[in-house]
């Protein structure tokens, strides 16, 4: 019956994918599958992301079109309540703009030119972390910088904001894998997702900590 029941949902996800095809519109696909669940762009790249496929659209068209992990089916048969998201989460990020996304952030930067900056934080307890977004990742000479060379994720570890299990399990498997041990952390990533290098709360403004980041 599992295996019966897992071949149903492979074949659902396989004909709710084929309804999009490649050289598709990007209205065509959002009239085809509804607004996606995140949307990230840079230039004449798009990337759409579903429950059931992630859509890479550049000069307009569909150029491919994938599944979304191995074992998201498995996890999908059994329902739940739908999390209510924290304030703060918003998956659609343009450039210069902070998502929280972090697998929709690796695919905005595949191709491109611009490096993946992770920044934990504790947003509604960690005083550092305060101090670093409001003295250097929030100025508009950050933002600036940003927009043309970086995609920028925010991975918060708050103590009273209310998150999403899905979330939190994303963010904390995040601090495992890049040795967290402290707040603020920023890791930097390249455009495939390869660590170059951390940077904590830096004094002077946004202008040393630039220029840290062109170092890598």
């Amino acid at each position: 019956m599992r295996k019966l029941l897992l071949g149903v949902l492979a074949l659902l996800s396989t004909l709710a994918i084929g309804a999009v095809n490649t050289g598709d519109t990007l209205e065509s696909v959002i009239a085809e599958k509804g607004q996606p669940v995140s949307k990230l762009g840079r230039g004449d790249i798009t990337v759409l992301t579903y429950s059931d496929a992630v859509i890479r659209i550049e000069g307009g068209k569909v150029v491919s079109i994938k599944p979304p992990s191995a074992d998201y089916a498995t996890r999908a048969v059994a329902p739940k309540p739908q999390p209510t998201r924290s304030p703060s989460r918003a998956p659609a990020a343009a450039p210069g703009e902070w998502t929280t996304d972090y697998e929709a952030a690796l695919a905005t930067a595949s191709g491109s030119n611009r490096k993946i900056l992770l920044f934990f934080t504790g947003s509604d307890w960690c005083g550092p972390c305060k101090r670093l977004d409001g003295e250097i990742l929030g100025t508009v000479e950050f933002l600036d910088y940003a927009r043309e060379n970086l995609v920028l994720v925010k991975l918060d570890f708050p103590k009273h904001m209310e998150q999403s299990d899905q979330l939190k399990a994303q963010n904390a498997q995040l601090a495992e894998r890049y040795k967290i041990r402290g707040y603020p952390t920023v890791v930097v990533l390249n455009s495939s997702g390869e660590p170059l290098g951390t940077i904590g709360y830096m004094r002077g403004g946004p202008g040393p900590f630039i220029s840290k980041l062109k170092q890598y």
